[in-house]
């Protein structure tokens, strides 16, 4: 059927909004500027620049890093050190650049579901906005996570668009080949092709198993190169298991309500709490979701337990209190957003007073929620960028005399070498 002018006309307006709510998501970037702009190369970064000029770039891309293979990222994020001449300030923004396009598609997949533009902004402001994401969005190598969220939502919002198969498998493949824990992108989507019967692609038994089969096969194919290829504790499981499965236990029921409730403590009682309130959310919003709705809450469930999952595989060695790392928020706020905002959606409409009064109340709250957000900044970037920049400028670019293995976030690197590198790639 030909779409009506005012179809299209519709479209078009809600496209606009989304774009808007993305580039908002970029205010505590523009707010804190100058914090952003003392940071400097760190740890795995100087590591990663090392093995380019030692093998060669397109030798470096094909090679695993640590647990990961990730060709596509490699080639996105070493091409940006050298098109860019060395610019961490261009890096840093090129990462914030991807989460406000993950923010924009968020709402866009939250709307091709049928959810309400409260909900989606609420969302949008927890996933968008928090500061708990300051590592993930300060630090350029993790452009690799935010990256492969990127290909998730894409690959998401196709199948429920009911996109060529093609196009939702290479929106699969892409995320795989960004981040380890992007082989998680084609399960995630083979279930909601598993689950959703009543809407979008339909087919017969076979036909949709071998959908299922196609969506799942790059996570496959990756899976078995970082297994075979990279080094990790997937390698060292045995005897393991139950270390791994606490880790990821742990991780899943205290994020991210510890960092976004401001919670103090940590002991099991803290997180069972956390636990039981985040369990609770999400029985409810898969009972009270329908048709697509509810597919969608599936799908990022599964997601977010499936990450805890292999984070706990490749995390339970460095203790329990780095389960609230900055940089392992993202997943997890991408989890559960869409559900909060779905649950104060429904609290706004049983405002008294009509619908007026719940959009009035709604448009408070929003607002009031973004600037404590983008406020929060702050306090956490302030020691952040003093460690991570100001202190590295000062050890790499200013002390006259240096200690040999003093690199910060790598001292297995030599500080001369560190240095040449710095001068060769014009690092700044």
């Amino acid at each position: 059927m030909k779409d009506e002018p005012g179809d299209r006309g519709s479209r078009a307006g809600e496209t606009v909004v989304l774009l808007v709510s993305g580039l908002l998501s970029l205010l505590p970037y523009l707010v804190y500027r100058g914090l952003f702009a003392r940071l400097y190369w760190f740890g795995d970064e100087f590591d990663l620049i090392d093995q380019i000029d030692r093998m060669g770039f397109w030798r470096w891309v094909w090679l695993v890093f640590a647990e990961n293979f990730v060709p596509l990222f490699k080639v996105l994020w070493g091409g940006s050190v050298l098109v860019f001449g060395g610019s961490y300030a261009v890096m840093i923004a090129l990462v914030w650049l991807t989460h406000a396009l993950n923010v924009a598609l968020l709402g866009r997949l939250m709307r091709t579901c049928g959810l309400s533009w409260s909900a989606v902004f609420l969302a949008q402001i927890l996933f968008g906005l928090t500061s708990a994401n300051y590592e993930t969005l300060a630090w350029s190598v993790q452009g690799s996570a935010v990256l492969s969220v990127t290909f998730l939502l894409l690959a998401m919002d196709a199948f429920f668009r009911a996109r060529p198969a093609w196009r939702t498998v290479g929106w699969v493949a892409s995320s795989a080949l960004s981040f380890s824990r992007g082989v998680l992108t084609g399960p995630v989507v083979a279930l909601g092709v598993m689950l959703n019967r009543g809407e979008g692609p339909r087919g017969s038994l076979a036909a949709r198993a071998r959908t299922v089969g196609l969506l799942i096969l790059p996570s496959v194919v990756v899976a078995a190169l970082i297994g075979v290829l990279a080094s990790g504790n997937h390698q060292h499981m045995k005897g393991h298991g139950a270390e791994a499965a606490v880790y990821g236990l742990w991780y899943y029921c205290a994020n991210p309500a510890h960092y976004l409730l401001s919670v103090e403590s940590y002991g099991w009682h803290t997180v069972a709490a956390l636990g039981l309130l985040k369990v609770s959310l999400v029985l409810w919003a898969l009972a009270r979701g329908t048709g697509r709705v509810r597919v969608l809450f599936a799908m990022l469930v599964a997601f977010e337990m499936g990450n805890a999952a292999l984070l706990g595989i490749g995390r339970y060695h460095t203790g329990i209190l780095t389960t609230l790392a900055s940089r392992y928020q993202y997943a997890s706020l991408l989890g559960i957003a869409p559900m909060v905002g779905f649950w104060f959606s429904r609290m706004c409409g049983r405002v008294p007073g009509g619908v007026s009064a719940g959009r009035a109340i709604a448009a408070v709250v929003l607002v009031a929620l973004g600037v404590t957000m983008v406020r929060g900044w702050g306090p956490e970037l302030e020691p952040f960028t003093a460690w991570r920049g100001t202190e590295s400028r000062r050890i790499l670019l200013v002390d006259p005399d240096p200690k040999p293995d003093a690199v910060p976030g790598i001292p297995g690197l030599r500080m001369d070498r560190a240095k040449g590198l710095i001068e060769k790639y014009h690092l700044h």
